[in-house]
């Protein structure tokens, strides 16, 4: 027979819930928002996919509201196991944010994340096949940030194999000579730091946040375990 909970348990239940239910809905929506910003984008430069976090934000968060059922439901029906397989979950959940937000955030720290992006992107210089898969990626950095993967090569004059996406006007690299005029006069590996670098922040700042409230939640439903092991009703009375 279930034991009925008692009202000290009721008001663990009920921060429990509050704190579950944030942390679900922070970690869903943003990263439905990062989904969506993020889905058109065909390619991925550098260290943290930025894609993958939006995944893994969205599996976290819709988790998490089975988990905050789960948990609600063993604790009013005094469901040992349900209670057992929620502390579970919300360990893992908490896990799971934690390694995102410490990666992302010593990516972001240390200058690994820069490294990556400077490393890849000036290595693209190399590569002179336009009809390379390489070359795709090249041509899309430069046409959706403005930039030049070759930025260094023709700063120094050498014009050899600058791709056509580096123009700010058609068929510029039909007439070889140096003119700053003619291509986009920002480097690639900057500009596209600049900007993956808040992300990445954000994400980790969201995430690591949203871990410490998980974690809040992990130990408070784990003190309304140990009350509903030795019976509300009983705990109730010794108070």
């Amino acid at each position: 027979m279930s034991t009925e909970i008692d009202g000290p348990s009721k008001c663990l239940l009920g921060v429990f819930g509050a704190f579950t239910l944030g942390s679900a809905i922070a970690t869903l929506g943003y990263g439905i928002v990062l989904l969506y910003r993020y889905l058109p984008i065909e390619h991925n430069y550098g260290d943290f996919n930025l894609y993958m976090a939006s995944i893994v934000l969205i599996a976290v968060g819709g988790l998490l509201l089975i988990a905050l059922l789960l948990g609600v439901f063993g604790a009013l029906k005094d469901i040992s196991n349900l209670r057992l397989v929620t502390l579970v979950l919300l360990l893992i959940f908490f896990i799971t944010l934690a390694s995102v937000g410490i990666y992302g955030m010593v990516s972001y720290k240390t200058g690994r994340l820069q490294t990556s992006i400077d490393k890849e992107i000036k290595d693209y210089s190399k590569y002179k096949d336009l009809s390379s898969p390489i070359q795709k990626k090249i041509d899309y950095l430069n046409k959706n940030y403005n930039c030049c993967t070759s930025y260094d090569d023709y700063k120094m004059g050498n014009l050899d194999g600058i791709p056509e996406s580096c123009c700010l006007v058609p068929g510029c690299t039909e007439q070889p000579e140096y003119n700053n005029n003619k291509y986009f006069d920002r480097a690639c590996y900057g500009v596209y730091h600049d900007y993956k670098s808040k992300e990445v922040f954000y994400i980790a700042i969201v995430t690591l946040v949203a871990a410490g409230v998980i974690l809040l939640a992990l130990i408070l439903y784990g003190g309304l375990t140990q009350r509903a092991r030795s019976g509300y009703a009983a705990v109730s009375r010794v108070n």
